[in-house]
C-alpha cells in the first residue's frame, strides 16, 4: 500500500459521503443513532460537486461506468488512493442515479402521499439503469 497523500483525504471524504448516502437510501437506518453520528447529513455537501462531476465524466467517457474499472483506470494514472476515491465516487453517483432520490422523496413525503409514491423506487431504478445503459453502450 502506498503512503497517504492528498488523495487519501479525498477517499476518506468520499467514503463519509457514501455513508451519508447509504443512511438516506436504507430505510432501516432512519432511526439509528450510530448511523446519525457516523453519517451526518452535512457529509452530503461534497456530493453537490462530486455526483454531477462523476456523471459528466461518465458521459464523456473519461471515467468508466463500472466502479472497479474506474478504480483501475484512475489508479494507473494518479495512484492507489486516487483509484479508491474514484471507486467510491462512481459507486456513490450510481447509488444516487438508481435509488437514493426515490427513498428521499418517500421519507420526506406527507403521510397521505406515501401510498402514491410506492412505485417510485422502481421508476427511479428503471430511469437510472436506462441512463447508465446508454452511457455504457456509448463508450464501450
Amino acid at each position: 500500500m502506498t503512503p497517504p497523500d492528498a488523495w487519501t483525504i479525498a477517499a476518506v471524504i468520499a467514503f463519509l459521503a457514501l455513508l451519508a448516502s447509504l443512511r438516506l437510501s436504507v430505510p432501516a437506518l432512519e432511526g439509528s443513532r450510530l448511523a446519525g453520528f457516523i453519517a451526518h447529513p452535512a457529509l452530503l455537501l461534497p456530493l453537490v460537486l462530486a455526483v454531477p462531476m462523476t456523471v459528466g465524466l461518465m458521459m464523456t467517457g473519461a471515467v468508466p461506468v463500472a466502479p472497479l474499472s474506474a478504480r483501475d483506470m484512475v489508479r494507473a494514472d494518479y495512484g492507489y488512493w486516487a483509484g479508491i476515491a474514484a471507486l467510491i465516487t462512481v459507486a456513490t453517483a450510481e447509488l444516487w442515479l438508481l435509488w437514493t432520490p426515490s427513498m428521499v422523496a418517500r421519507r420526506f413525503a406527507r403521510p397521505e402521499s406515501r401510498e402514491a409514491l410506492k412505485g417510485l423506487p422502481i421508476l427511479n431504478l428503471a430511469f437510472g439503469a436506462g441512463f447508465l445503459a446508454l452511457v455504457w453502450n456509448a463508450w464501450s
